[in-house]
């Protein structure tokens, strides 16, 4: 058997569109006071809990932190506008383009305090809270219904989770020397619950925050069976917390959790890796994402519009924007391996729509006509890998190679064990290789402690952007936005992470 030689589907014509201010598409607001939403709770608490919990899912599908009607605004679009981030600041993507909007984020140099980029998790991961905040205020947990129970789990899940996030962007990696004493992000809770903080919380106590929301989750999610994908369930909130647990070093607890997501999914097969569109929800490999239908899509403003490079946005031929793998992630994948053929090899001429691709682009992401594809947050791969690592790391190198022997030949043709099988490091760069473009990149060479390395020999990076900054530098770690500290009477500039 054969390797198709990249995805066929790649190359099937699209509906092609011209940029313009329509594109900046706004996301619903209107959001009802405290005391509404409490008043509408008591006459009919299940319509109440419905609408506030659409809200949650509204601001984490397509909230435009940034508010403005420039190139920001068509990059921030959403917890997809975070996963570009994430995967734009790592290892793993290279730039082609000169002055490509993404250039300052990708050196690493967008990060102090006046700064828009400062702002923007910040500002959009507080929006979820807030929002999620609005439903956990009204639930009498005690009194309400099943119903009830699993909205106000999947509130806690956004919460939690947001908490984590928060945590990586605005202070140094949890399991790292003291860091675990270091002030991090004021913990925002409603006003029946202890343990808010409006100053800098630690950075434990803001991971104990995000450990205990998503715990109660899990909790409450029992037994919930939604109607399709774009929901947070039981076994989604176990694969958050199993992020949450990596970057701990609870590395038994990420393991036991991404075990337990991931039970009831099947991998896809070699054969189907090569027909899939990381960009559709009835992937069987999917487990949680954002369904893009026609009165939600965000054409330039979209996830499509910076993957997509056979589409005509920014990522794609009309722009040229183009984000391309690390040619040193790229030569450690095999010829045997799938994924290999997810990007143009170096040797290869492919044109689009009379327009050459560069070597090294990505055809992991299809255009998907009418800009209708999907966000995916969570796929079962991820599970896999989260559940090998944090086993090897726990000291159990048998059970590691076990869900390896699961998941390898399941990307690679022939695939047979190797002499010492599996270790950290080979087990990450299966992760890089298998979730690249997926939001995972930043995050993963935070709490592993990886440098930024760009200049080395066979770098494919542009000569301005061949620089390596170690993993310590606070040039990894956003500081808090002016208007924060202008506005919070409990922090003061002092408080303010470093500048390097």
């Amino acid at each position: 058997m054969k390797i198709t030689k990249y995805l066929s589907c790649l190359f099937l014509a699209g509906t092609l569109a011209s940029c313009g201010e329509d594109f900046l598409n706004d996301m619903p607001s209107g959001t009802a006071t405290g005391d509404q939403i409490a008043d509408q709770a008591s006459k009919d608490p299940e319509k109440i809990l419905a609408s506030q919990i659409s809200g949650c899912y509204t601001n984490w599908n397509l909230n435009h932190a940034m508010g403005t009607s420039d190139i920001n605004s068509h990059q921030d679009t959403g917890f997809g506008g975070i996963m570009l981030l994430s995967d734009i600041m790592s290892n793993d993507i290279s730039l082609v383009m000169a002055g490509d909007p993404w250039h300052y984020d990708h050196e690493l140099d967008y990060y102090a305090e006046q700064y828009v980029r400062s702002r923007w998790p910040w500002t959009f991961f507080y929006t979820v809270i807030s929002s999620a905040n609005d439903v956990i205020a009204v639930v009498d947990e005690e009194n309400t219904t099943e119903s009830g129970r699993h909205i106000l789990g999947q509130a806690l899940a956004f919460r939690g989770i947001s908490y984590a996030y928060l945590a990586q962007f605005y202070q140094k990696t949890y399991a790292d020397g003291d860091n675990k004493s270091l002030p991090c992000v004021p913990i925002r809770l409603t006003d029946k619950e202890a343990g808010g903080v409006d100053g800098r919380a630690t950075v434990e106590q803001v991971y104990q925050r995000a450990e205990t929301d998503l715990l109660r989750a899990v909790e409450l999610l029992e037994g919930y069976k939604r109607s399709d994908k774009t929901t947070i369930d039981r076994q989604v909130a176990q694969g958050l917390l199993s992020r949450v647990y990596l970057v701990m070093n609870r590395w038994q607890d990420a393991a036991d959790m991404a075990n337990a997501a991931r039970q009831g999914y099947t991998l896809n097969t070699i054969e189907e890796v090569q027909e899939c569109n990381y960009q559709n929800l009835s992937d069987k490999e999917v487990m949680w994402g954002f369904d893009v239908i026609e009165s939600n899509k965000q054409i330039f403003a979209s996830w499509a519009s910076w993957r997509s490079v056979d589409g005509p946005g920014y990522a794609g031929y009309e722009v040229g924007a183009y984000q391309l793998i690390d040619a040193r992630l790229y030569n450690s994948i095999p010829e045997d391996d799938v994924r290999h053929y997810q990007f143009i090899a170096p040797d290869d001429n492919v044109s689009i729509a009379g327009n050459e691709i560069p070597a090294y682009a990505n055809m992991k992401f299809p255009f998907v006509s009418q800009w209708l594809g999907d966000v995916v947050y969570m796929r079962v791969a991820e599970l896999y890998l989260t559940e090998a690592e944090a086993l090897f790391r726990a000291g159990n190198a048998s059970g590691a190679n076990a869900v390896m022997a699961e998941f390898m030949p399941n990307r690679v043709l022939d695939w047979t064990p190797s002499v010492g099988g599996f270790n950290a490091e080979t087990i990450y760069l299966q992760r890089r290789a298998e979730l690249w473009g997926e939001g995972f990149g930043y995050f993963d060479c935070r709490r592993l402690k990886q440098d930024l390395v760009r200049n080395y020999e066979g770098t494919n990076e542009s000569a301005s952007m061949q620089k390596n900054i170690p993993y310590n530098s606070y040039q990894w770690t956003y500081q808090l936005p002016l208007s924060e500290i202008r506005d919070n009477d409990a922090i003061s500039p002092e408080d303010q992470n470093p500048l390097e």
